[in-house]
């Protein structure tokens, strides 16, 4: 028999899930003034660019040299290409602005500087560009609270870390992929509902007790998924046939059951660390509804391992060996800024709370994506327009230039004849051209004037008359 549920996941606090992709210098610019970073093709970007833009991009990429790169990040200020918009921490609009100011002759602090600019983008789909949360993830959470739920019952010695693999096999009674009841549990993909607002953050790593020295780990720059968007997705519960070898089936109510027994638990001891160091903690559900799950990248060492068998690598100062501890001595935490001094603005990673959606619920949430999609397609037709204008400014810009072009072959042209016409003349012609030239100056005149005589007869009334209409015109013939 298979069973299948249909679920929401609302999330609480910010949400990260990995995806091995980043925003590249090419795919976005900053818009300081309303602290979001517009993302786009790259592709577009070289289809919308002016040539006479195309070509300034084209010389910085061809250098090659480790300051290009922070050229291109400044080239990328000015340029006006919409996209996409996502929100980023005042942290990072100061930290983008001070990364630009470095000179470009310090190759070793840019190089320093942009590995530590990289910004992990959360998983996404592609039609669309809306992040969605991975089925693989949504299971792994929901095995890991089982496994503990198991744990807590069977109350085993404890495990070694290296034996992790092994305690699993034990609880779950399942030697192997064909008698692991997780075998039995689908999980699709939950896709989004609606416009999902996502946030640059930074990844701080914070000690669990208070103390005058920071924590050790560098911060992180990541796209997050902030608390209140909502994803929709299926689970299947199958009852294995008898004959599967799997001892111990799991039903859905198992599984929410130790969805709640465990994220609870794990929510009120975080919330206890967190209180300790100035943090808030994530409140329990929307409206008190659903249970708790954890998800995504920084979900605590504590959130993704089983009580009772914790050994969690602790790190040490340089050059020391690691040690092993049952709790983690460190968490890592959602900030504005790369070295937050207000623990206050500070926020847990990865809850969200999987709801069981009634007929109201789901009818809102159809609304939701419809809006969405309407939105979308107003703003494709906008950014078709837009495409149309920007296209036809070019046109423009591009006759302008052709014109401009012609009108200076132009001036070459005549520039040139008047030279070779200028050179076939004999020096006599050439100066009584001069005197007739009203930008001549009266001392080159004079000097004209001296020479005179030794001017042919046939040429030298030619120029006493040019000399008479020059002094005529400057009042000083009489």
């Amino acid at each position: 028999m298979v069973n299948t549920f249909r679920f929401v996941i609302h999330t609480v606090s910010p949400i990260h899930i990995g995806c091995d992709e980043v925003y590249e210098p090419l795919g976005f610019r900053l818009d300081e003034a309303n602290r979001e970073i517009v993302a786009f093709s790259p592709t577009d970007l070289v289809a919308m660019l002016p040539t006479h833009k195309l070509n300034q991009f084209s010389a910085i990429c061809e250098k090659g040299t480790v300051a290009s790169l922070l050229e291109i990040y400044k080239f990328m200020g000015n340029v006006e290409m919409e996209g996409r918009r996502i929100k980023v921490s005042p942290g990072f609009a100061e930290h983008y602005s001070k990364t630009l100011s470095i000179p470009l002759n310090d190759e070793r602090k840019i190089q320093r500087e942009l590995n530590q600019f990289t910004i992990w983008r959360t998983a996404f789909l592609t039609e669309d560009q809306r992040p969605y949360i991975p089925g693989s993830a949504i299971k792994g959470s929901l095995r890991t609270a089982y496994l503990n739920a198991l744990a807590k019952e069977k109350k085993l010695t404890p495990f070694k870390a290296r034996d992790a693999k092994r305690l699993e096999k034990i609880l779950l009674e399942g030697g192997q992929f064909s008698t692991d009841p997780f075998r039995c549990i689908k999980v699709s993909d939950f896709r989004p509902v609606g416009r999902i607002k996502t946030k640059i953050v930074y990844a701080v790593n914070e000690k669990k007790a208070v103390s005058r020295f920071r924590a050790r780990g560098p911060f992180q720059i990541l796209e997050v998924i902030e608390p209140g968007n909502v994803f929709e997705g299926y689970i299947t519960v199958e009852q294995p046939h008898p004959k599967a070898g799997i001892k111990n089936p799991i039903s859905m109510e198992t599984l929410l059951n130790s969805l709640k027994y465990f994220y609870e638990k794990e929510r009120k001891r975080e919330e206890n660390q967190l209180s300790q160091i100035g943090v808030q903690s994530v409140s329990h559900s929307p409206n008190g509804s659903g249970v708790l799950i954890r998800l995504g990248r920084h979900s605590g060492a504590e959130s993704v391992t089983i009580k009772g068998h914790r050994s969690i690598k602790i790190m040490g100062k340089p050059g020391e060996k690691p040690k092993w501890a049952k709790e983690a001595t460190t968490l890592w935490l959602a900030s504005h800024s790369a070295r937050p001094t207000d623990k206050g603005g500070l926020q847990p990673f990865g809850w969200a709370a999987l709801i069981a959606p009634d007929s109201e619920l789901l009818e809102g949430l159809q609304e939701r994506e419809k809006l969405w999609k309407k939105e979308r397609r107003r703003n494709k037709a906008d950014a078709t327009q837009e495409a149309a204008r920007q296209q036809q400014k070019e046109i423009e810009r591009t006759r302008e230039l052709e014109r401009l072009r012609a009108e200076e072959e132009q001036r070459g042209r005549e520039e040139g004849e008047k030279k070779a016409a200028w050179e076939r003349l004999s020096p006599e012609d050439r100066a009584i051209a001069k005197v007739r030239d009203p930008a001549t100056s009266e001392q080159e005149v004079v000097g004209i004037y001296n020479r005179i005589d030794q001017f042919p007869e046939a040429k030298k009334k030619e120029l006493a008359q040019a000399l008479k209409e020059y002094w005529v015109g400057k009042g000083k013939w009489k």
